[in-house]
């Protein structure tokens, strides 16, 4: 099968931005449809998630990495990954670009315009500090990552020195400065990510979270319920392991 570049499609990767060299209607058909492979967007720079060559991704964690194969294997496709801005892959999946984003925290705010899955892990906040804060001062001084869960239910919840960094490396940087109080990223991020937070600092939980995949709202190519029940399975049997 011959493939031909997408017009305004990326040729190459750049930084963590993965591209898929192929174009969206040989590829985003359902396994129930006799189809073998979904393309599937993951927020680019997303730590314990490393996008590689040939469309592929790196899970550090065993666990996360047990499911999500699983998930495919039940599915019976490949997972073609591409690795772009959340607010990109969202955009992509609204538009029928891609089939699914994972994986991706689930709000009130992004069920209301795509479809939720069942959830396949929790990944509560963590609030990072070189001191202790009191949250119920509004006036406190929060950063999060831009187009994240953390900064738009922070900000809609009437912190008004919010900051949006456009990477989680960022976050880190902005503490050991100074220039804000705290900083509140997912629990697998405050994990994978211990190197780049300033010395002796103060860890609190914050918001709890699930994740899990989303798809587009209209789910044309009938996916979630076996998605659902791929998930559920795989749980079980990646736990049991």
């Amino acid at each position: 099968m011959c493939f031909k570049r997408m017009r305004g499609m990326p040729t190459s990767l750049h930084g963590s931005a993965l591209v898929a060299m192929t174009l969206y209607a040989s590829l985003s058909t359902s396994a129930v449809h006799g189809s073998t492979q979904l393309l599937v967007g993951v927020p680019s720079g997303l730590p314990g998630y490393e996008a590689l060559e040939g469309n592929k991704l790196r899970i550090n964690d065993h666990y996360k990495r047990g499911v999500t194969e699983c998930i495919a294997n039940r599915l019976g496709v490949t997972f073609v990954w591409m690795a772009y801005p959340t607010r990109r892959i969202i955009q992509m999946l609204q538009a029928n670009e891609i089939d699914m984003v994972y994986p991706m925290g689930f709000t009130e705010e992004r069920a209301a315009t795509m479809l939720q899955s069942s959830l396949t892990w929790q990944n509560p906040d963590v609030v990072v500090s070189s001191r202790p804060v009191d949250l119920s001062d509004k006036k406190t001084r929060l950063a999060a990552r831009l187009g994240s869960p953390q900064h738009t239910d922070y900000a809609a919840d009437g912190y008004f020195n919010m900051t949006a960094a456009y990477a989680y490396e960022d976050l880190g940087k902005l503490l050991a400065r100074g220039a804000v109080d705290a900083v509140i990223v997912p629990r697998s991020v405050y994990s994978e990510q211990k190197a780049m937070w300033p010395p002796r600092i103060v860890m609190a939980p914050g918001k709890p979270r699930s994740s899990g995949f989303y798809l587009n709202k209209d789910d044309p190519k009938g996916l979630h319920k076996h998605l659902n029940e791929s998930i559920a399975r795989c749980i079980d049997t990646v736990a049991s392991k």
